[in-house]
């Protein structure tokens, strides 16, 4: 088992951190519905958003912080 921090962005003005054991084969969405984290996505640390369905355990280390941003963040102005 791996040890991550989940920081959570978007909670309303407080910053959230989240202690996750993850076992082979966890999946992003594994995560989210845990922390019910509904409509945020996981963030690969070298960028991107992870897909639900990819396997977070082979693509983090022991300790590493990944981040939950909110799925529906839309960018510039109208």
């Amino acid at each position: 088992m791996k040890k991550i921090i989940i920081s959570v962005a978007g909670t309303d003005g407080k910053r959230e951190f989240k202690d996750v054991e993850l076992e082979p084969g966890t999946k992003p969405r594994d995560i989210l519905t845990q922390l019910d984290l509904n409509g945020f996505q996981l963030n690969k640390p070298e960028g991107g958003a992870f897909g639900f369905n990819d396997d977070i355990y082979q693509a983090v280390s022991e300790g590493q912080k990944v981040f939950a941003t909110k799925a529906d963040v839309e960018a510039g102005s109208k």
